[in-house]
Formats: C-alpha cells, sequence, structure tokens
C-alpha cells in the first residue's frame, strides 16, 4: 500500500530538507520503497546520504508548505536514534530508514529502504474529508508539470467541493496555498479588474433617408465619472458591490444590469470558469454618459479576460447587446480620445470607426444636469427612433462637413474656439433633427437655457450629450473649468455640477495571476 507522509533527509553540507512521499510500505512496516524524481533533493540527498525518516502527520498545512516547496522555516526537529538524521516534532510516528537498494534508471528512482528504528510522538487524530482534500491537492501540486492543465483544473475544483462543506480553518488555509501554487504554476489569471470613464455623444450623423449607412456619430471618452469592477473566479456566478470611500454607492438597478448581463455571457458559452463580479464604480444611468456600454462592456471584458484574453471588443458587445446604433461607446471602450464612427448598414452592424484624434490633455469638460430629470433609454429610445423623423441627407452631409472641416482639425490644432464652435453647431442641429421626440433642440428645457447661458458667457463649445439630459461644456484649462462650474453649480437650473479630463486611451485592464480566488462559507 502506499503511505503519504513527509520525508526528511539531509545533504552533503548538512542541510535538512523535508518534501512530502508517498512510499510503498508492507503491513508491519518494516521496508519502504520510495521513487523520488530525478530532480527532486530527496533523491540527491539518499544517494550521498542514504538514510532518512519518514514521518506519518496530519498537519495537512505542513503537508501542503512542502509539496509546494514553502516550509519556511522549517518546523521544530530532533535528532533521529539510530541514523544520522532529523525527526519533525509536530508528527505523530516516525520511522528511520536505510536504502539497501537503489534503482536510477528511470525518471523516477527507486529505492528499497529498510526500517531501522520507529517512535510514536502523538496519536494520529485521521484524516477526515477535507484533510483527504488537502492531501489529494497536494498530490497535484506536485504533478503540474505532467498533468494536462483542463485535467489538472477538474480534479482541484471537485476536491474545493468538499473543501467547502467540511474543511476548519488549517485545512482552509493549506488549500488556498495549493490553489494559489497551481494558478500560478498554470499562469491562469484568477482576477481581472477593468476601469472605464464616460462616453459623451455628440450626436448621429443619418437616420433614415438615402444615408448608406444609418446612425454614425461623434464622441469623446472623459476620464470620469466612470466604472470600475472586477472579476474574479470563484464556485459560482454572483455580483456582489464592493464600496471605495470615494465613489457613490451602487444601485440596486446596476447590480441587475451586471447579473443579466454575465447570465447572458454565461449562456453564449458556458465553458467559461464561474465568476463574482465585484462593483466598485458606476456611471449615473440615464444621463447621457454611456453607462449601460460602458458598464456592460467592462462586464464582458472582465469574465474574457481570466479565460478568453484575445477577445475584441466588438464580440464583446454582441454578447451583451450593446452597441446596436452607435459604436462610440465601444471603440472609445478600445481607444478613448475624440471618434467618428461611419454608422452600419444595418442594425446587427456595429459601426466602422473612421476617424479618431487625441483631446489635448489641458482641456477640460464641465457637466452639468437638472435637479431632475432623465434621458431616453430601452423602449422608449426605440420608440423615439420610430416616431422620428428622417434626417435628410443635407444635414448629413454638413454634420460630416463639421467634423471634416473644423472639429477634428480644431483638435488637431489646439484651437478649442475651432473645435467649440463646430461641435456646438454639429449638436445643435442634430438636436433640431430629433426635436419632435425630446421636446426641443435639448431634452429639458432648464438645460437648453443653460446652454444660451454659457454662450453668452463666451463658452464656444457647449451642448447636450445623446439624449441628454446631461450638458457638457468645453474649457481650456483646469482654472478655466473651476471657476466656470462654481458659476454653473450656483444655477437655480443646476442639480449638479462636475468637472471632467478627457481620456485619450482605452479602458485599463489588469489582470491577476494565480491570486485567491475562493471565499469559502462558514459550514462546517
Amino acid at each position: 500500500m502506499i503511505l503519504e507522509g513527509l520525508v526528511t533527509t539531509i545533504s552533503d553540507d548538512g542541510q535538512v530538507n523535508l518534501a512530502p512521499m508517498g512510499p510503498i510500505v508492507d503491513p508491519d512496516m518494516s521496508t519502504l520503497v520510495l521513487r523520488p524524481f530525478q530532480s527532486s533533493a530527496t533523491l540527491a540527498n539518499l544517494m550521498e546520504r542514504p538514510e532518512g525518516v519518514f514521518h506519518v502527520t496530519d498537519d495537512v498545512l505542513l503537508l501542503a508548505q512542502a509539496a509546494i516547496g514553502t516550509v519556511d522555516p522549517l518546523p521544530e526537529m530532533f535528532a533521529a536514534e539510530e541514523i544520522a538524521g532529523q525527526v519533525v516534532a509536530g508528527a505523530c510516528r516516525w520511522y528511520e530508514f536505510r536504502i539497501e537498494e537503489a534503482d536510477t534508471s528511470s525518471e523516477r528512482a527507486t529505492l528499497t529502504a529498510r526500517i531501522v528504528h520507529s517512535g510514536r510522538i502523538r496519536d494520529h487524530f485521521g484524516l477526515h474529508r477535507a484533510r483527504h482534500a488537502v492531501l489529494e491537492a497536494a498530490i497535484l501540486a506536485t504533478r503540474v508539470h505532467l498533468l494536462p492543465p483542463r485535467d489538472l483544473e477538474r480534479q482541484f475544483a471537485e476536491l474545493a467541493v468538499v473543501v467547502d462543506k467540511t474543511a476548519g480553518p488549517a485545512e482552509r488555509q493549506a488549500f488556498g496555498l495549493l490553489e494559489d501554487y497551481i494558478g500560478e504554476a498554470l499562469g491562469r489569471p484568477e482576477a481581472c479588474s477593468v476601469s472605464t470613464g464616460s462616453r459623451l455623444h455628440f450626436g448621429l450623423l443619418a437616420h433614415g433617408g438615402e444615408s448608406l449607412r444609418q446612425f454614425g456619430g461623434a464622441g469623446m471618452m472623459i476620464d470620469s465619472p466612470g466604472v470600475l469592477l472586477k472579476a474574479v473566479r470563484d464556485d459560482v456566478d454572483s455580483v456582489m458591490v464592493v464600496a471605495t470611500d470615494d465613489s457613490p454607492p451602487v444601485s440596486d438597478a446596476d447590480v441587475d444590469r451586471v447579473a443579466g448581463w454575465l447570465a447572458a455571457i454565461r449562456a453564449a458559452d458556458d465553458s467559461l470558469p464561474p465568476v463574482r463580479i465585484e462593483i466598485s464604480r458606476t456611471i449615473p444611468r440615464h444621463s447621457g454618459l454611456g453607462s449601460g456600454t460602458q458598464l456592460a462592456l467592462a462586464v464582458a471584458r472582465a469574465v474574457a479576460g481570466l479565460a478568453e484574453p484575445g477577445s475584441g471588443s466588438v464580440e464583446l458587445a454582441r454578447r451583451v447587446g450593446r452597441g446596436l446604433r452607435s459604436g462610440i461607446g465601444i471603440h472609445g471602450f478600445d481607444h478613448g480620445g475624440f471618434l467618428v464612427d461611419a454608422g452600419g448598414r444595418d442594425e446587427q452592424e456595429v459601426a466602422a470607426l473612421v476617424a479618431r484624434a487625441n483631446v489635448p490633455e489641458a482641456w477640460r469638460v464641465v457637466l452639468a444636469g437638472p435637479v431632475a430629470g432623465e434621458g431616453l433609454s430601452g423602449d422608449a429610445e426605440r420608440e423615439a427612433f420610430t416616431r422620428c423623423r428622417e434626417m435628410p441627407w443635407d444635414v448629413t452631409r454638413t454634420l460630416a462637413a463639421l467634423l471634416l472641416q473644423q472639429v477634428l482639425p480644431g483638435l488637431n490644432a489646439g484651437d478649442i474656439d475651432e473645435a467649440g464652435e463646430g461641435l456646438f453647431l454639429f449638436g445643435r442641429l442634430v438636436g433640431e433633427s430629433f426635436a419632435s421626440v425630446q421636446g426641443g433642440c435639448y431634452a429639458d428645457p432648464q438645460m437648453a437655457s443653460l446652454v444660451e447661458w454659457a454662450r453668452a458667457e463666451g463658452v464656444r463649445g457647449v451642448g447636450q450629450t445623446s439624449w441628454g439630459p446631461t450638458i457638457w461644456m468645453l474649457c481650456s484649462d483646469q482654472h478655466t473649468a473651476d471657476s466656470l462650474a462654481a458659476e454653473v453649480a450656483g444655477r437655480p437650473e443646476v442639480g449638479w455640477c462636475h468637472v471632467a479630463r478627457p481620456l485619450n486611451r482605452g479602458a485599463d485592464v489588469g489582470v491577476v495571476i494565480g491570486q485567491p480566488r475562493r471565499t469559502f462559507s462558514n459550514r462546517g
């Protein structure tokens, strides 16, 4: 039979080595057959000094540490009685042995040893189910280089179920060490965090009419408000809020949305690992800042980061049903900056990115919204598109000319007046095209008065983002933005105000290799 335990050997320079070992033993424990790997310190030591000590122990934490080579410092030991060896003081029993035969012709040597002395230190508590599971996991950890990764993960997952149900603190700690080790050895992502900013949408380029492509449009990314979340490998899919000191509370509605997207991702590919989504920051909903697309893409990217890190954002967007009209949010998630998309030939095609420019880093965007009210979304947005009159081809051409001849040149030259004026004209013309369904050039009459006030104050770049009600105002630097924001915040029609920076890069994605992924329950 094979008896799992620990072996101590001593190197030629007197260093003690502690290693897990499962020798073949006879019923009366008179002989041992050890099979160490050729590369092991145990074999090297026994070839120099052909004697050692085999220990029977119920200390699964020590077994786990020995399996992955993290026993530091070594446990307390005392001198063996019949050989020049060391006995682990916390073991249950020990067996001193001498090698009598050695066959080193195979990858695993075969060493036959005779027991020359044995002793008892304490009673063996016994290996209940959780300890057996940790022991099996420790054996798996020593075979990372031999087993296919999928087999290793499958067997480890089965053992995790037993540990979750029956383990105590020591078994949980031991299993966690082994889990981390195997995750690192496989190079497997254990967690993926994603942070992204908000999307401003200055308006669509086409709707119906003679245009070969539908929708399209222009927009830019700003650093805040933003999304911050993490996907962590776990036993089952779940969503939770992990609050941060500097962020407003995450709404129950956002938690529900994330759970829905996670379910959709799972339905599309049930081979993905179970994950726990930890949400720390979200964008206010229905405010024209692209909250749905940015949050959905963050979820899809985080989950994909655990199993499919090369997945493109267009494919991820399809999984969560985003970007069916405007591609600005998708391309902004990938690239940041100022973006123009050409639209799609139909609503199932994600719009192609045709132009991108960095926004000068010194520029700032002042955002403002009313005390109450929200922009169109969901069914109301879809209905609005069905009721809205078609955009004439002449309007589409004028909008394209504003982008090509004024906005993009102004951005590239760092000329805020040229770019800002072009964006104001662009937004106003789009607003007039949708006035019949949003109640005017701007969705909220109070925000319309804010636009008029800002223009009178000399702000060239001002307008509504998407369906509103949020209004954006472009400023040349932080000081100008802070001064403008102070005035805006004091106006009676304004419920909130915020200063944001341009975001000229895509979402930040961070992958953690080999970190703890499981939060065990308190079941005994």
